[in-house]
């Protein structure tokens, strides 16, 4: 039993969640600390699920505290990001307030992003200053426990009525049956009317909480997500109590009767699965796992609660015999059944940890993980009283009716008892099951109740990546070193090995010229994340060296994302000097997990080529084939084909309206679809040369004045058209011959960037100029056909016959090339995923090529079907990747999370050789379900023996 217990202990740490559920600021642009460029008109903040758009707000402030934002907070790019207007920027330092409401579970989130400016740099000081957002919110938890109380009593009893008790009630004399169903009836309808009430008490609390948050009236808070899942829940709660009072006129419940009341509570407990961390995630598989989770707790929870206060107190009035024989007969039933949930949570809990949080140790060095041991603590309460239920007052029941115990290891004798035996003697009342079973049970029953408090504190608090201080070491990437410079002193910093867990920071503090400075008395490093709310923490530090002023200190970076340092260095003589820079912890590409899945196009004589996010769950695709454009939903994943008077698309773009913008390249025009009319325009590409009236116009981009550009392969030259004037107003001939433009891309500044796939260069437009300026590396590039900036502002080309991808640098005009495995491959289309990696299409090799620039890796990932001819991709809102297979006429995706690499785990009387989680919950998971089978088979012997005895 002790070994049982263990291993209970082990499932449940690993199988409890984390939580993700509050919209967290992830990044910002500018982000924080950094500085804008003069002139910037525009706030983005991005965040870590979706908020309502109603309830959020942006607001920037200038030094002096005046707001200066043009007061239109709109989404972004979809419901995970906002944007917010400003009148030009000067130097200064300004502060961003952020205020969101999480669409998933009605969580109001502040957060503050301090940037400066121009040469403007941020005071660490005002960062410190920082109002720090709620990381449990007590109101809400406070509100939501007894309705989480009220569906766990009412599924439970509903459960347990049907596959329990009403097992049982054929066992009863005909003289006692009468009074028994009238007894059930009241107390069933007691402990579920109560337990109703509690959940109509907690739908009008949580309103009123989040009206109070929110400062408006409940019509409002309706009107949100949040809102409509309360209505949901006021709903079936409302039938509930329909169906109660129904029940209620009913002079005796059968099973039958108590089915609508197990549906409703069925749907019921639904709407706390909408709200919690499942959901936030935006997966299914996670949603799925938190509702069985909620189901199996009203199974455990809620049955001990039916047992104690409905079955017992039903069973008062019987004579000693007739409440030991009914008492044992559930003992074996209860069992098995609370056994088949353990048995599916041994398998649930690792599989939604999968998705939620990997770390272990960032979840035991938490608040969260506090709540979580604490839940631990009293699920192994009812536990072992759960034991003691089957070893100290059911095997004694049977000595107390007669029956011989000891028919194998787990097994009782099949004797029936002999009353009228000699020397029979009826046991003593404290001797009884049912005396005995009475306190325990009621113990057990509060204890639940005390759990599903805890339960509430947990799905209203923050993930514990949101407080974590200390994590286990993950597999180090390749570090970070830099030299950073104050006002008058040089810092030489190393952060190895930059990875999630413990990492080694050296610092060597000099004057600028390099010379030691003698007034050093101390350093303090401290550590931050403020995109997710953790205040600066101080890390203790050693001076390790005499001969130069070095200091040596140990990091925790508890998750992936970007981490801030602070740096200063303690002088005597005068003030203090200090950095603050940013480092970027992500998981490596062997850390990613990636899920592919295809959707056919419905059409045979479809040659689908380039796709198109639109920022709105909607992917455009063009058709080389065929003149026609395809759209494809991400809500109901189905494809939609609208058909115009031509020859095929090709190249796509979205403008400020709207429009989906194509070219016709074989037909030397261009044209747009607009999704709101279901209208196309078609335009014909004037005539640029006297010889033909034809040109191949391939790619085309939309600029921030929402003119079209265009790449003419065949004449050399970039084009522009005004959609105000209806007209092409710029002819822009490129200074290379033969140059063969290919791709446009736009930057930050409203610059037009293109690809010369001929001439191996890559160039700029100037938007207010249109002087044109080339850039080549020394030996030209190899069909460069595809471009990408990327977060820090690099340009990435893809060569098409590198094979490879280079990256670059616009300030330093530099070229650094990265070679591609396959020498076979075509790198064509790129995007960016959700942790900053290069993905590119390969042409005629089935496989998709991952580039990790932070840590120099790349890894293909393989395309499911045979010959896809995979030319073009594109990202979603989540950063998962979309990819086109025109050969085999299909869209994929790749469903992108990160998983934990090897650690190295830290515990008592664990050796530290390091296991991954794979080998950690396997066998955990194998020997669970081992375990739950012997004792679920267990039960089912008991059943057998135990009614064959009593038969």
């Amino acid at each position: 039993m002790n070994k049982f217990l263990l291993l209970v202990f082990l499932i449940l740490i690993i199988g409890v969640p984390s939580a993700y559920a509050h919209p967290f600021l992830l990044d910002s642009e500018p982000p924080q600390a950094g500085n804008a460029a003069i002139g910037t008109t525009q706030i983005i903040t991005k965040y870590s699920e979706a908020v309502e758009i109603d309830f959020s707000e942006l607001k920037v402030f200038d030094g002096n505290g005046n707001q200066i934002d043009n007061g239109d907070t709109a989404y972004y790019e979809g419901e995970n990001s906002l944007i917010i207007t400003t009148s030009p920027l000067e130097d200064g330092v300004y502060t961003v307030t952020s205020k969101v409401l999480s669409k998933v579970d009605g969580h109001l989130v502040r957060a503050a992003v301090i940037f400066g400016a121009g040469e403007t740099n941020v005071d660490i000081s005002l960062l410190e200053a920082q109002e720090e957002s709620e990381t449990t919110f007590l109101p809400e938890a406070a509100a939501r426990f007894p309705g989480i109380v009220g569906q766990t009593v009412v599924l439970g009893c509903a459960i347990s009525a049907i596959a329990i008790w009403g097992t049982q009630r054929k066992h009863f004399a005909k003289e006692n049956l009468i009074s028994i169903n009238r007894t059930y009836r009241s107390k069933f309808s007691k402990i579920t009317g109560v337990a109703l009430v509690g959940v109509l008490a907690s739908n009008f609390v949580m309103i009123a909480v989040q009206t109070f948050r929110l400062e408006t009236s409940p019509i409002d808070v309706i009107g949100t997500s949040f809102g409509a899942t309360w209505l949901i829940r006021m709903i079936i709660t409302i039938i509930l109590l329909g169906i109660w009072f129904w029940m209620e006129r009913k002079p005796r419940l059968t099973s039958k009767k108590h089915v609508p009341m197990l549906v409703a509570s069925l749907i019921l407990i639904f709407t706390t699965t909408m709200l919690g961390h499942g959901t936030a995630t935006g997966l299914a598989a996670p949603m799925i796992l938190d509702y069985v989770h909620n189901l199996l707790s009203s199974v455990w929870i809620g049955g001990v609660i039916f047992f104690a206060f409905v079955i017992l107190p039903t069973l008062a009035k019987l004579d000693w015999m007739e409440k030991e024989k009914t008492v044992l007969a559930i003992l074996p039933r209860y069992s098995g059944m609370v056994t088949i949930a353990l048995g599916i949570l041994i398998i649930t809990g690792p599989t939604l940890l999968w998705f939620l949080e990997s770390n272990v140790t960032s979840i035991t060095n938490s608040t969260y993980g506090f709540l979580i041991f604490a839940k631990i603590f009293l699920a192994l309460i009812m536990i072992g009283l759960g034991a003691y239920f089957q070893f100290k007052v059911q095997r004694p029941a049977v000595k107390n009716l007669g029956g011989a115990i000891g028919a194998g290891v787990f097994g009782f004798g099949e004797k029936s008892p002999d009353v009228s035996k000699e020397g029979f003697e009826p046991p003593t009342i404290g001797a009884l099951a049912c005396k005995k079973i009475t306190k325990p049970l009621k113990a057990s029953a509060i204890t639940g109740i005390i759990l599903l408090g805890v339960v509430s504190l947990l799905v209203n608090s923050s993930l514990p990546a949101g407080e974590v201080q200390t994590a286990d070491a993950q597999t180090a990437t390749f570090g970070f070193s830099s030299t950073l410079f104050s006002e008058q002193t040089k810092f030489d910093i190393s952060v190895l090995p930059l990875g999630v867990g413990s990492n080694a920071i050296s610092v060597v503090v000099s004057a600028i010229d390099g010379e030691s400075i003698s007034d050093i008395s101390g350093l303090k490093i401290k550590v931050s994340n403020p995109q997710r709310n953790i205040s600066p923490i101080e890390i203790s530090t050693i001076q390790s060296s005499d001969k130069i002023t070095e200091f040596e200190g140990e990091a925790t970076f508890g998750f992936a994302g970007t981490w801030q340092i602070e740096i200063e260095a303690q002088r005597t003589q005068a003030a203090n000097e200090s950095v603050i820079f940013d480092v970027l912890v992500k998981p490596t590409l062997s850390e990613i997990r990636t899920e592919i899945t295809e959707y056919d196009f419905p059409e045979a004589d479809s040659a689908p080529l380039y796709p198109r996010y639109d920022g709105d769950n909607t992917i455009w695709i063009s058709d080389a084939a065929e003149p026609r454009l395809w759209k494809f939903t991400l809500d109901d994943r189905q494809f939609s084909s609208y058909d115009f008077f031509g020859i095929s698309t090709i190249f796509l773009d979205i403008d400020h309206g709207g429009k989906i913008w194509f070219t016709d390249t074989p037909n030397s025009k261009i044209g747009n679809f607009d999704p709101k009319t279901e209208k196309f325009e078609v335009i014909e590409i004037p005539s640029l040369t006297a010889a033909s009236p034809y040109s191949i116009p391939i790619a085309l981009k939309v600029d921030f004045d929402n003119n079209i550009w265009i790449a003419v392969v065949d004449r050399d030259m970039l084009l522009m058209y005004n959609q105000n004037s209806k007209e092409f107003e710029q002819f822009l001939r490129l200074p290379t011959s033969e140059s063969g433009p290919s791709a446009l891309l736009l930057d930050d500044n409203g610059n037009m960037w293109f690809a010369e796939a001929l001439s191996g260069k890559i160039g700029v437009v100037d938007s207010k100029t249109f002087e044109i300026t080339e850039f080549a590396p020394d030996t030209p590039l190899d069909e460069p056909f595809a471009l990408l900036f990327d977060k820090s502002g690099s340009l990435w080309i893809a060569e098409h016959i590198g094979p490879g991808i280079t990256k670059f640098d616009p300030i330093l005009e530099t070229f650094d090339h990265v070679n591609v495995p396959n020498p076979e491959s075509l790198p064509f289309g790129m995007a960016i995923d959700k942790y900053d990696n290069i993905w590119f299409g390969q042409h005629v090799i089935d496989e998709l090529g991952v580039y990790d620039p932070y840590n120099d890796q790349l890894i293909e990932i393989p395309i499911p079907t045979p010959e896809s001819f995979t030319q073009f991709i594109t990202a979603d809102d989540n950063g998962d990747i979309w990819f086109v297979e025109q050969r085999t006429k299909k869209l994929g995706v790749v469903s992108i999370s990160s998983v934990p690499g090897q650690a190295r785990t830290v515990t008592d009387g664990v050796s530290q050789s390091g296991f991954n989680y794979a080998e950690i919950v396997s066998p955990l998971i194998a020997g669970g379900i081992v375990v739950s089978s012997l004792f679920f088979v267990k039960s089912v012997n008991d059943k057998r023996r135990i009614d064959k005895m009593l038969s």
